[in-house]
C-alpha cells in the first residue's frame, strides 16, 4: 500500500502498488494526482493543473474565499518551480497558512457567538427585585443602630444600610419601563426611601470634623459607594424620563430620596 498527501488539500491518500506512476483523484478535493513509486510525506504532483477538479468543484462547493484561492495558486507555482529545478517540493509553509486561516475563522466564530450572547443579555427582560420584609427590617436596624462601642462601628452600620437602600432603589428601577410596572414597585421605593432618610440621634451627634483616622477611612469608603449608588439611581430616573416624563413626576413627588437627587435641585 502506498500513502502520500494531496498537494491541494493535504489529504492523506492510499493507493495500491499496482497504481504506481498512474493517476488518481483525491477523494477530498478532486484534484488529479500522480501516484508515487513509494509512500512519501511530500504531496504528490498534480496532473493537468489548469483543469484540476479542485477549482471547478471544491472551491465552488465549499465557497472558498479569494484568500484561499491565492494560497492554492501560490502552492501550484511553488511546486512547478521545485520540479523545474529538480528539487523536492516542501508544502509545509502552505499548510501553516491554511492552519492560520482556520484559526482566524475559529476566532471570528467565537467573536460572533459572544456578540450574539451579549445582545441577548441586553435584550432579555429585567426581573423585578422585590423588597422583602426581612431585607427592610435589616436595613432599618442598620439605620437605627445603637452600637456605640466605637464611633467607627456606629458609622459603619449606619452608612452601610443607607448605601444599600440607595443601591436597591436603583436596581428596582431597572424593571420599570411602563406606568403599570412603576405602580408595582412604587410601594417598595417609598419604603426604602423612608428607611434611608430616617434620622439616627447617635449618628447626628458624631463630630465628623474631629481628627480620627479610622472614622475618616470609613467616611471615605462610604462616600465613594454612596456617590456611585446615586449616579446609578439618577441614570435610571433619566432613562425612565425618556420613556414617559409623567412617571418621573410620580417618582419625584412620592419617593423623597429620589426627589433629593441633583437632577431635581437645579
Amino acid at each position: 500500500m502506498i500513502t502520500f498527501r494531496c498537494l491541494m488539500c493535504s489529504c492523506t491518500i492510499s493507493a495500491s502498488e499496482g497504481e504506481q506512476g498512474g493517476s488518481i483523484d483525491c477523494p477530498e478535493c478532486g484534484a488529479t494526482l500522480t501516484v508515487p513509486e513509494q509512500s512519501v510525506e511530500a504531496p504528490a504532483p498534480i496532473i493537468n493543473r489548469a483543469d484540476s477538479k479542485l477549482e471547478s468543484r471544491n472551491l465552488k462547493e465549499k465557497g472558498v474565499d479569494d484568500a484561499a484561492k491565492s494560497i492554492f495558486r501560490a502552492k501550484r507555482k511553488a511546486q512547478q518551480e521545485a520540479e523545474s529545478e529538480g528539487k523536492e517540493f516542501d508544502s509545509s509553509k502552505f499548510d501553516k497558512d491554511t492552519t492560520s486561516r482556520n484559526t482566524l475563522y475559529g476566532v471570528l466564530a467565537v467573536l460572533i457567538v459572544s456578540i450574539g450572547g451579549y445582545a441577548y443579555y441586553l435584550a432579555r427582560p429585567v426581573q423585578r427585585l422585590v423588597l422583602t420584609d426581612e431585607l427592610a427590617t435589616a436595613l432599618l436596624q442598620g439605620i437605627n443602630t445603637r452600637d456605640d462601642s466605637s464611633v467607627t462601628s456606629l458609622m459603619d452600620n449606619y452608612m452601610n444600610a443607607q448605601c444599600t437602600c440607595t443601591e436597591t432603589m436603583g436596581t428596582i428601577l431597572e424593571y420599570v419601563n411602563s406606568q403599570e410596572k412603576l405602580e408595582e414597585v412604587l410601594g417598595d421605593l417609598k419604603r426604602l426611601s423612608q428607611i434611608a432618610i430616617t434620622q439616627n440621634p447617635l449618628v447626628n451627634a458624631v463630630d465628623r470634623n474631629r481628627p480620627n483616622m479610622q472614622l475618616m477611612s470609613v467616611m471615605e469608603e462610604y462616600k465613594g459607594r454612596q456617590a456611585g449608588a446615586h449616579v446609578k439611581l439618577e441614570a435610571e430616573v433619566k432613562r425612565i424620563q425618556k420613556l414617559d416624563p409623567d412617571m418621573v413626576t410620580t417618582l419625584r413627588d412620592n419617593v423623597a430620596a429620589i426627589g433629593l437627587l441633583d437632577m431635581f435641585q437645579n
